[in-house]
Formats: structure tokens, sequence, C-alpha cells
């Protein structure tokens, strides 16, 4: 550090600034990443900054990259009592690189664990309002930082307190009015992640304005102006502060009836995908509300997802459809509310298995994946009611010698699904008969050179976890096989057998 420090002490890029540059950030990559020891107090980082006052682009990169190494020396109260106007100005650089550089500072800031980083940045009403105008830059990279400044900043009353302020608000409408529609939809996206942060965020963004701007957006302009506002909207479903929202407003009914009208109307069916979502989500949070209120679109999405009702051609659509009843399904009450669509439901889990084995790989994986959401259930769920509707479920899809070809075959994704559709059967006390029953698979599942992967390994061991821990197993496993999984489990996921090589001499056999 103290070569670091001489120089520091000694720098002047008046003269060859790239070369003064290079040296010291040689200097600094050979203190490696002892970033715990802090600059010292006299040194002025000044001259550092004003090597950003350039157009060489050499220069820049190094100055950002020495700079990258420095900054992080300083305590980011420090470093902003010290060099707020050169911040400023690096806020607002040409340069991204320098952007980006800056606002990670400013989140050091407001990520600091004391209450002094959040008050110097909301109080620093030029600061604050700098970093909001980021939101709308070109650079995605910037977008994100300072959106991340922002929520941060934004989980405390401080934080809200400014950013919503009177002139902090004009500025964030003045760049929704003004902008186009990709940089506009960054503001709205700021709006929504700091609405879920809780009541009272979701209170300062919904007295902005903003959030009933956005909502205007989801049924009126263009398809895709739509289709983007609708994928902003929808995390607001999974809050119950945003339910009451979207339901206040009107949204989630507008919602409903355009993916009812997907079958004739060419705009609801471009919307189709995004409308599937907020489906799922809305139907995780409330699934017999959801099946009582919209219960004509919940039928046309298990038709959807069955196969039985094709929009406009597109296969992609019955993956969506499939994957909003996974989401509605992840729940006890949501897996009894689609077992009363008996009749769609028998055809949802019989087109799952067909399509398992059948489909396209990549549709295979979706269907396994969503057999396993719908099959899971937590060990306190476990009871009688639900796991007889689960095993008249299973009774209508796949076999389970097929979920074990499926586990032989040679890609990963299709392989580690089909180890975790085991593995949720495992957890079932039907599902530990089937795998007993099943000629060879507790052999599978206690053999380790089926897996030469971290993936699978961890998947296989997971099984095996599974089953050791259930209650039921040592009903329906023999003395022998839980002592061979318990050994296995032990060992943990990645025990290999220790191999003796025994040489031989020339001319033995």
């Amino acid at each position: 550090m103290e070569e670091v420090v001489r120089s520091l002490a000694q720098l002047s890029l008046s003269s060859e600034p790239k070369k003064e540059l290079q040296h010291l950030k040689i200097t600094l990559t050979a203190l490696g990443g002892a970033r715990d020891v802090l600059l010292p107090r006299e040194i002025d980082l000044k001259s550092l900054f004003d090597a950003f006052n350039t157009s060489d682009q050499e220069q820049l990169e190094l100055a950002v990259q020495v700079m990258g190494q420095l900054l992080p020396r300083l305590s980011p109260v420090e470093a902003v009592e010290r060099f707020r106007g050169e911040l400023l100005r690096g806020l607002q650089h040409p340069d991204e690189d320098v952007r980006r550089l800056v606002l990670k500072q400013v989140l050091r800031l407001v990520e600091a664990d004391s209450d002094a980083g959040i008050n110097i940045f909301t109080s620093d009403v030029e600061m604050h309002q700098t970093v909001l105008r980021c939101v709308g830059d070109k650079s995605l990279g910037v977008v994100k930082i300072a959106s991340s400044v922002i929520v941060r900043a934004c989980r405390h009353q401080a934080g809200l307190g400014a950013i919503f302020s009177p002139s902090s608000l004009s500025v964030l409408q003045e760049m929704v009015a003004i902008m186009e529609s990709t940089m506009r939809f960054n503001v709205y996206e700021l709006v929504v992640e700091v609405s879920l942060l809780g009541p009272a965020a979701l209170n300062a963004a919904v007295s902005s304005g903003l959030v009933d701007r956005l909502l205007s957006e989801v049924t009126t302009g263009d398809g895709l102006t739509q289709l983007t506002a609708l994928q902003l909207l929808t995390p607001l479903a999974l809050s119950p502060g945003g339910r009451a929202l979207l339901d206040e407003k009107g949204v989630t009914s507008k919602l409903m009836y355009l993916l009812s009208l997907a079958q004739s109307d060419p705009i609801a069916r471009l919307l189709t995908h995004g409308l599937l979502e907020f489906l799922g989500n809305i139907g995780q949070a409330r699934p017999r509300q959801t099946l009582e209120e919209h219960g004509a679109v919940t039928l046309m999405v298990l038709q959807l997802a069955s196969g039985h009702l094709d929009l406009g051609g597109d296969p992609s659509l019955q993956a969506s459809a499939l994957r909003a009843l996974a989401h509605i399904g992840t729940t006890v009450e949501g897996k009894m509310v689609l077992a009363k669509c008996k009749h769609e439901m028998d055809q949802v889990l019989e087109t799952l298995g067909t399509e398992a084995v059948q489909g396209p790989s990549n549709l295979k994986v979706v269907c396994i994946e969503v057999l396993t959401q719908l099959f899971h259930l937590e060990p306190q769920e476990l009871k009688e009611d639900i796991v007889s509707v689960l095993e008249l479920w299973w009774a209508n899809t796949l076999g389970v010698s097929e979920v074990v070809k499926l586990a032989r075959m040679p890609f990963p994704d299709l392989h580690c699904a089909a180890l975790g559709l085991l593995t949720t059967l495992a957890t079932l006390p039907w599902g530990q008969r089937l795998i007993v029953g099943e000629p060879g698979l507790v052999e599978y599942i206690l053999d380790r050179t089926t897996e030469s992967d971290k993936q699978g390994m961890e998947a296989k061991w997971t099984l095996v976890e599974a089953i050791i821990k259930s209650p039921s197993a040592l009903e329906t496993f023999s003395e022998d096989q839980l002592s061979r999984l318990e050994k296995y489990f032990r060992q943990g996921p990645f025990y290999a057998e220790a191999t003796v090589e025994v040489a031989l001499g020339e001319g033995q056999e």
C-alpha cells in the first residue's frame, strides 16, 4: 500500500497521463483483492477525476480501471463528502463506463449499514435527481445500477419522501412524458419495483400518478406497448397490496376479458403469453376466487393446456398455459380447485404424460416440471384428502417406468427434470409404493455411476434424501434398502468409491 500512496502523492497527469495511469494500474493490480486496505485521507483523487476529461478512449479506460480499484478503498460516505462535485459530473459523463463507475459508488452509499449514507443521498437533491435521470439512460447497464440505487433508498421512509417529493416527481413525470417507449418503460419498471417494497411504498407510487399511467398503457396503444406494460404489471399480482390495487382499478377484470378474446381478437392473442402469466400469478395467490370470478377463462386455459384449443397455430402457447396451471396448482388450495374441473384436468394430465414421452425435447422438460409442481406437497401438507386426489391424478398421466426411461436419457435438463419428478413421488406414500414396485428402480437410485456431472449427482442425492426423511418410508422400503439409502445419503452427493489398481509385471496376465 505504501507504493500506491507514494505513487498517488507524486501523481501528475499533466505531461504523460496514460503512462502515469498505466503505472498506477500495475501497482494496484499487485495489491490483488486487498480491498480492506483503506486509502489514507490525505490522498487527493481529484487529479484522477480530471483524467476523465478527455476524448482519448485509452486514457478513459485506464482512468476507469484505476478509479474502480481506488474508490472502494474509501468509505462511501467519505467518497461523497470529499468528491461530491466530481461524482456529480461523472454521473453526467458522456462515457457510460464512467457513469456506471460513479453509480456504483452511490449504490455503496445507500447500501451502507448506517443511516448516514441514506441521509446524505436523500438530502442532496441534485444528486438523487441526477441518479433519477440516469434511469432514462440509453445504456441498460447504467439504468440497472441507477434503479438499484433508487429502490434501495426507497426501503427507507426518508428515501420515499425524497424520491416522491414534488420536485423529484416532476423529474420522473417529465421523463415519462418526453421519452421514447423503451426509456419510458424503464421509469415504469422502477415504479413497480418500488411498489413491491411494501404498503407505504405502494401508496407513494400510486399517489404519484405513475402507476395509473402504466395501467392505462395495458389497455391502450399498440400491441407491443400493451405487452410490455402487462409484463411490468404481472409482479404486482404476487403482492396483496398489488392485487388489491389491480382489482380496485378494474385491471384484473379487463385483463381476464382480454384473455377470453384470444380466440377471436388478434391483438388479444398477441398478449396471450403475458395474460397467461398474469392469470397464473393471480391464481396462485387466490385460486378459489379466480375460478369463481373467472371460471370461463380458467376452463379455456385448461383446454389450451391440454391441446384441445388452438390459438392461431402457436404451439408455444400450450407451454405458457401449462406453466400458468402449474402456478395455480402450487398450493394445496390450488390443487383442490383444479380438481373440481375434473374432465378438463384429466385431459391436461393425459396430455402432460403423452407429451413428456413423445413431445419435442423442450416440451418434454416443461411437462415434467409442471407435473413436479402439481404433485409437490410440503411435509405438513400430506393430508389424506389431497394425497388421494394426487393419486387419482397420477393414474391419468404417465407411469413410473416412463419417468425412469426419461431419467436414463443422456440429456442433462431432461435427466435432472425426471429425477426431480421421482423426488416428488418419493415424498408421497403411494409414490413410494410405485418406486418399490418398479423392477430395478431402487437399484438405479443407489447406482452412482449413472451420474457424471454435479447437477445430476445433486439431483440423485436429493432423491435419496427425500426417501429417507419421509415418515412413511419405514412402511414401504425394506430394512436392507433403507440401510443402503441411508449410507448413500451419509456419504454425500459426490462420494466416489476408491479404486485399487494392480500393476502387472511383464508377461503376467
